[in-house]
């Protein structure tokens, strides 16, 4: 009788175990199969099918991954470029007051222009905030091109390096092509010019091509400009530590050094963080390994219900403006009601000493956010006919094909200056 559990315990294991493994790798097959198994080359891959593998790696595949990349990929763009960190200090968004608004702020931006389609509203509305956000300190010289290219990079080196590293299977080829033909289209929106990567002239294969030659190239930019400078600690002490103020000292300390795990030498020393001991770095590279193990092996895909959603796909009924998710201490645009106050969330932040979405009367935006008006206290209500002209030169624009294929530019697609 024992045997016989026995052989039917190990016969459901394997059993599960297969269909794990069927079930698992389903969704990356079923891309693959688009192009190897159908003969297409993957410059034939259009921005349609690339924003649905985008979404399908962002809300079923790596959620955890992609979001983290993008947190990373912040931390590095503005704390660890001088010329950045120094116009956060400059113009005063790099003080405890300020940061968590323009934290959240930037996140809802680039959420919006990442799990949107190119032509719809949303995406075309935060890509035209950006550029107005952007265009004067561009004009001035105080945001290089390459400062631009690096921030955009930045995001594809991250996805990569943490989808690689820390999932369980590493991104195919073709998803890596759906990554560059997203940045290639995004940054042509933000007018941002390729002159600095080595194949501007002659052109790319394709989007696996472009992502990896912008990957490479955002890499050897950190290694030339990055560099530890006052304005950087400066942001530090802002952005990371601050996170953990009412906090002991060791929890401060225990962060920096966790943050500067995810980094590597040249921006861990320019960001001024800290390098972790041995056994700070086993316990967390075990735990990444276990979860990869577990996620591998053990568990099955995340069903479509439960896919990892960024933003609310719809505006809040009362107010016509979009409510956000609590993403830190101050409840940034974040809906009152009883689970956002009394959830297990809200009662975290508050051991935490954070605030909760009602505090200090409007204070933190309750009723939600727009993004014609989204940004800086000084330009709230500012750059409407600016956003509106980008966004008719949006609409225009020919998006439908990629923007590898021969003919593109014939077509009506090519790098313009975009109209702030």
């Amino acid at each position: 009788m024992v045997l016989n559990y026995w052989t039917c315990g190990i016969a459901f294991l394997a059993a599960y175990l297969l269909t794990v493994r069927f079930f698992r790798y389903k969704r990356r097959d079923g891309v693959t199969a688009k192009f190897s198994g159908k003969g297409r080359p993957l410059s034939d891959m259009t921005a349609a099918e690339a924003h649905e593998i985008m979404t399908m790696l962002q809300e079923l595949e790596f959620p955890y991954a992609f979001q983290k990349a993008r947190t990373i990929s912040l931390l590095k763009v503005a704390g660890g470029i001088p010329t950045m960190s120094k116009l956060f200090a400059v113009t005063g968004q790099n003080t405890r007051r300020n940061a968590g608004k323009r934290a959240v702020d930037t996140e809802i931006l680039l959420r919006e222009v990442h799990h949107n389609g190119r032509d719809t509203d949303r995406y075309m509305k935060a890509v035209a905030r950006m550029n107005y956000l952007h265009t004067r300190y561009r004009k001035a010289g105080k945001i290089l091109d390459d400062d631009m290219l690096h921030t955009l990079g930045s995001g594809v080196v991250e996805a990569f390096r943490i989808v690689d590293n820390e999932e369980w299977r590493k991104l195919s080829k073709e998803e890596r092509c759906a990554i560059g033909i997203f940045h290639k289209a995004l940054g042509e929106d933000l007018g941002i010019p390729w002159t600095s990567l080595p194949s501007h002239q002659g052109g790319w294969e394709d989007g696996a091509h472009f992502a990896s030659e912008l990957r490479d190239w955002t890499v050897r930019y950190e290694e030339r400009v990055a560099k530890f400078t006052a304005t950087n600690d400066q942001y530090v002490r802002v952005y990371v530590d601050s996170a953990m103020s009412g906090m002991p000292r060791f929890f401060t300390t225990l962060l920096r050094k966790i943050v500067g795990l995810e980094l590597d030498d040249v921006m861990r020393s320019s960001l001024g963080l800290e390098k972790p001991g041995i056994i700070l770095r086993t316990i967390i590279s075990g735990s990444k390994a276990l979860r990869k193990t577990l996620l591998r092996y053990f568990t099955l895909p995340r069903p479509q219900f439960r896919a990892v959603k960024a933003l609310h796909e719809k505006p809040n009924p009362k107010t016509g403006l979009y409510n956000f998710f609590s993403t830190g201490l101050q409840p940034w645009y974040v809906k009152k009601d009883a689970w956002s106050t009394w959830g297990p969330s809200a009662l975290f932040v508050r051991i935490l000493g954070g605030r909760l979405p009602g505090s200090h009367g409007d204070r933190f935006h309750p009723q939600g956010y727009d993004l014609t008006t989204i940004g800086p206290k000084p330009q709230e209500g500012r750059g409407h006919e600016n956003m509106a002209a980008t966004m008719e030169f949006l609409r225009a624009r020919n998006i439908s094909s990629c923007p590898f294929q021969k003919g593109y530019q014939q077509k009506g697609e090519s790098q313009v200056d975009p109209i702030f």
